[in-house]
């Protein structure tokens, strides 16, 4: 069947880590790339100006700069870019491209939609079975406010389905009809907080249900969709409250009704000194929240070391423990508590390059980490290697093959 390729120009906020094309800011030659990826990079400059910017979603930087995703459904991967032109008031704009007996033609153009690319998805809202693109932007890299607009790209002439302002956006089949829906969310601090989600029968947008929230928090800085609970898929929105806290809103669609599912007794637990991330944490398919729990109370508050508690919802709402960990973040590091371990104390240097793990019983060391650079490490005698990155050594004075499958480096993100 047909493939298509995709593209789109816009301002280029973030790259992925692993793109195709690498910056050239190395002093290291970068690898050859191999012969069909410089196969498919000759075929787009075909339609792309050379001083064209190659773009990943901002709020995907995990995303790579050519993003694989089968719109037609045939089984094979079409292939989505964005581009920016260099000029300041340029806006995105988009070209479709169609390989035909091996050879690359323009079938459609996109263009007016913004400036600064934030998020991409890919879903077939109007069950025609074919994809939909759903692409929020902003206009200013200073924007407080994002817009979605939804693009139907089969045909010569891409159809406008959907635009609205938006906090946070996500598509899936929420109420596991054989549809999928879109569930948005549109914050503006202190004024609205609300949820939405839609159906696109026909290709025409319906408001399904609409759900409000406490509108006192500032703008969300982490969000995720997925199941909330093992039989109730909906999203957990996280947000800032006040000038460091955060706290989280979790949200489900029971019988194509949005409803809050936090019960109210745990509501004021959700209230967290500091930013932390919900996410399916353990790997089970559902989604889990974190809690924060000082760990020492020997330190001021602006140097607490926190232990990350994190639950996932039952079906009767009840919050569910899952597992505990200890983020650092200015070395990038996580280490997820054994189950075993008592209470916890815990012990940092200044800057947190060394920590140590205490019973709280006893006192009793459990576990500590040191982190080395890696021009030093031959230097530091008696310490087994847990892990390496691009810039660090992670050390401990317990057995390394007891706790390595403890230890693991955050995300970049």
């Amino acid at each position: 069947m047909k493939k298509m390729i995709v593209l789109l120009s816009g301002v280029l906020l973030v790259t992925s880590g692993c793109s195709l094309f690498q910056s050239n800011s190395s002093l290291m030659k970068p690898p050859a790339l191999p012969v069909e990826q410089q196969e498919l990079k000759q075929a787009i400059q075909g339609f792309v100006p050379p001083q064209a910017e190659w773009l990943s979603p901002n709020d995907d930087k995990t995303s790579d700069r050519i993003m694989k995703t089968d719109l037609d459904e045939d089984g094979e991967k079409e292939l989505i870019v964005f581009y920016r032109l260099p000029e300041e008031t340029s806006q995105m704009e988009g070209i479709v491209l169609e390989n035909k007996e091996g050879k690359w033609t323009k079938v459609a153009g996109i263009d007016n939609i913004g400036r600064e690319l934030m998020k991409v998805e890919a879903s077939d809202l109007n069950g025609d079975g074919t994809k939909e693109l759903l692409i929020g932007f902003s206009y200013a890299a200073e924007a407080s406010d994002s817009a979605l607009v939804i693009y139907d790209v089969e045909g010569k002439k891409p159809t406008k389905l959907f635009e609205s302002q938006y906090s946070a956006f996500f598509s899936e089949d929420y109420d596991e009809d054989g549809h999928e829906e879109l569930l948005l969310s549109s914050l503006v601090p202190n004024q609205e907080h609300i949820v939405t989600l839609y159906s696109f029968p026909k290709g025409k947008p319906e408001k399904v249900d609409e759900l409000k929230l406490d509108p006192y928090v500032y703008p969300y800085y982490n969000s995720a969709s997925g199941y909330v609970t093992p039989s109730v898929k909906g999203a957990i929105f996280d947000s800032t409250v006040g000038a460091h806290s955060s706290t989280s809103f979790i949200v489900g669609v029971k019988n194509r009704k949005l409803t809050e599912l936090v019960p109210k007794e745990f509501k004021d637990k959700l209230f967290r000194a500091t930013s932390a991330n919900s996410e399916d944490k353990n790997g089970d398919g559902i989604l889990e929240f974190p809690l924060l729990i000082e760990a020492n109370q020997d330190k001021p508050y602006v140097d607490m070391p926190f232990i990350h508690e994190y639950y996932q919802l039952s079906d009767d709402g009840k919050p569910q423990f899952t597992l505990r960990s200890y983020q650092n973040d200015p070395y990038q590091y996580e280490l997820v508590l054994p189950e075993e371990w008592p209470s916890v104390k815990i012990v940092t240097s200044d800057g947190r390059r060394y920590v140590k793990f205490l019973s709280k019983d006893d006192g009793s060391l459990l576990f500590n980490v040191f982190v080395a650079d890696k021009d030093k490490k031959d230097s530091l005698e008696g310490w087994n290697v847990l892990m390496e990155s691009n810039q660090y050594v992670y050390l401990t004075k317990s057995p390394a093959s007891e706790f390595k499958k403890y230890v693991h480096l955050l995300s970049s993100e």
